[in-house]
């Protein structure tokens, strides 16, 4: 496996996707299950999204509509899928959407030359389960990461 695609498998691990049969059709909060690809289920008007009220008090009336093996919002979405002229909300769709975040991020160098522990910090805005995140979301440690990238089949530097 290339280190991008350990990295993005090391997304999924701290998202708690991988643990879904299929990580790719997993929604924020695991109630609904995705069976339409042919966008973001958010879009598709298939799911709503589920409330954070359960996060405390500065999520109240606050609803996520993250979804997919890499837990991407409505809106993040919309913006990828038309500028990469992503074609549906499939994997192959998902796993670009993740690698354009992380290139965005100033990562995707530091991914593909092995610096993961620097491209974790870079992703950390973009991705809440990242250590160093400061959405007050459950964070995975770093050295679990590190040690699943391996597992994935990711060098480093």
């Amino acid at each position: 496996m290339t280190n991008i695609g350990a990295f993005l498998a090391t997304i999924r691990r701290s998202e708690g996707t991988d643990k879904a049969p299929d990580p790719y059709a997993v929604t924020f909060g695991y109630k609904f299950t995705i069976t339409d690809f042919s966008d973001h289920p958010a879009l598709l008007g298939t799911w709503s999204g589920e409330p954070l009220d359960f996060l405390g008090p500065q999520y109240a009336g606050k609803v996520s509509t993250a979804a997919g093996a890499y837990q991407i919002i409505r809106p993040t979405w919309i913006s990828l899928r038309d500028r990469l002229r992503l074609p549906d909300f499939r994997a192959p769709s998902q796993n670009a959407a993740a690698t354009e975040l992380i290139r965005q991020a100033g990562a995707l160098d530091l991914v593909n030359t092995g610096q993961v522990a620097d491209a974790i910090s870079r992703c950390r805005g973009i991705w809440a389960s990242l250590p160093g995140s400061v959405s007050g979301q459950p964070q995975a440690k770093m050295a679990d990461l590190l040690d699943f990238y391996v597992t994935a089949g990711g060098a480093f530097a």
